[in-house]
């Protein structure tokens, strides 16, 4: 296949530099030793078009049970009661993915994000809640690179306390932090 398709191309060049009164001292043989064959053009096409390439693909709660995982490449659908709970620490790296909380959080009609981002461009972190169909974006943050504690985010919600929000960092990132009731 590779072969016909690269004397078709070879064909089709050849043709249209005759056709526009070029003259060129070349063969087929050697327009195609120019022609990538198909194998270099599927590699190029598949790494143009990877997903998710350097993220921890690891799901929420599962692989060693002495490490806790803190974020995923799903949305989340288990809760995390900030009232009952306590204090949710969170941290993640991706060179591409957005990345999602792993609970929705619920349980408190007021908490407080703190992000510190640890990676070398701004990271857009987006405060949602879920709802029946749609979630809603309340609000979205750009945290600087960090260089002092002045950088970090830290910003207070008054919420509804039996609703469930969640956050979404967009890749790349490289951050820690918490989500905790006031």
């Amino acid at each position: 296949m590779s072969k016909i398709f690269t004397k078709i191309s070879s064909l089709a060049l050849a043709a249209a530099v005759v056709g526009s009164g070029l003259s060129v001292n070349v063969n087929a043989a050697e327009l195609e030793k120019k022609v990538p064959d198909s194998i270099e053009l599927k590699n190029a096409v598949v790494s143009e078009t990877q997903e998710n390439v350097g993220v921890n693909e690891v799901g929420a709660g599962v692989g060693d049970p002495n490490v806790i995982v803190p974020y995923d490449v799903s949305k989340p659908t288990s809760t995390w009661n900030l009232s009952t709970d306590g204090r949710y620490p969170i941290s993640g790296k991706s060179s591409m993915a957005t990345l999602y909380s792993n609970y929705l959080f619920t349980g408190v009609s007021s908490f407080t994000i703190n992000i510190r981002n640890y990676h070398n461009t701004s990271l857009k972190v987006k405060l949602k809640r879920k709802d029946a169909i749609l979630d809603n974006t309340l609000e979205t943050y750009i945290v600087k690179p960090f260089s002092s504690w002045q950088d970090d985010l830290n910003v207070s919600w008054s919420v509804n306390s039996s609703s469930k929000y969640y956050l979404e960092f967009e890749g790349p990132s490289e951050f820690s932090g918490s989500i905790q009731k006031n």
